[in-house]
């Protein structure tokens, strides 16, 4: 069996008790407790593994069987609640209808990505060429020549260079 219809199952089963729990407390029948989730949870569990091995039910069936499960199962449980009401029969209604949508189309974009990966993936792989060498070898410098030229290194002037008199100090023969 392929991970398509188990992940189905799977999400349909999850969808059933998650919508069945929003459903009751939206229209006032309560959060379940004690053997009511437990029972919630035997149910969502029953409808997974149909979902997963009776791919020719369609979606919108399959979350319908559960929520009239999952009703019956907390109807029957007598701390729970023991009516139906038009808001609760609405809020089953617009989840079962929702969620096939959502279910339906999670179906479709996962067999849209699985398949890009698997012809991505059965193409082999992929010849690499080796590079073009764009500049020609001579022109490379080595990086000790990329530096700038060194300096003259000696501190201070020349000696041949003669210091001016000072305009202070005159050599005048008037002083």
């Amino acid at each position: 069996m392929s991970a398509g219809p188990i992940l189905r199952g799977a999400t349909a089963g999850a969808l059933t008790a998650a919508l069945a729990i929003a459903a009751h407390a939206a229209a006032g029948g309560g959060a379940p407790t004690g053997p009511g989730a437990a029972l919630l949870v035997a149910v969502a569990a029953v409808v997974g593994v149909l979902g997963a091995h009776m791919t020719a039910v369609p979606t919108i069936a399959l979350l319908a069987v559960g929520q009239a499960g999952t009703h019956v199962v907390l109807a029957a449980v007598p701390a729970e609640h023991t009516h139906m009401s038009w808001t609760m029969l609405a809020a089953h209604v617009i989840a079962i209808a929702g969620c096939a949508r959502l279910l339906t189309a999670a179906e479709r974009l996962y067999a849209a990505i699985t398949r890009a990966v698997r012809a991505a993936l059965s193409a082999g792989p992929v010849p690499v060429e080796a590079p073009v060498r764009v500049v020609p070898a001579g022109a490379v410098r080595r990086i000790v020549e990329a530096r700038p030229p060194p300096s003259i290194r000696r501190r201070g002037p020349p000696v041949a260079v003669v210091r001016p008199a000072s305009p202070l100090r005159s050599e005048s023969p008037y002083r």
